[in-house]
């Protein structure tokens, strides 16, 4: 079964961009604490995507308490 894209059905390799607003990061914060690396579909830093399932195990890792603590108190003093 084929199924069209559209906003019922979110992507689940974002840009940088689009990475940072659902951390709800600006770019920069997002780029300088975030250790998930880009997936690379092509040549170019525009054909590189960050999966939401490895920045969802990220962010999961701040309540498991295996992120470091400087690090959560960067994202916190950003946010």
């Amino acid at each position: 079964m084929r199924v069209a894209a559209n906003d019922n059905f979110p992507p689940r390799l974002l840009t940088k961009s689009q990475a940072a607003q659902y951390c709800g990061l600006s770019a920069a914060t997002f780029g300088g604490t975030c250790p998930v690396r880009p997936i690379s579909l092509g040549v170019g830093v525009r054909m590189q995507r960050y999966d939401v399932r490895d920045i969802d195990k990220w962010i999961d890792s701040f309540k498991a308490g295996t992120a470091s603590r400087s690090l959560a108190d960067e994202l916190l003093d950003a946010l």
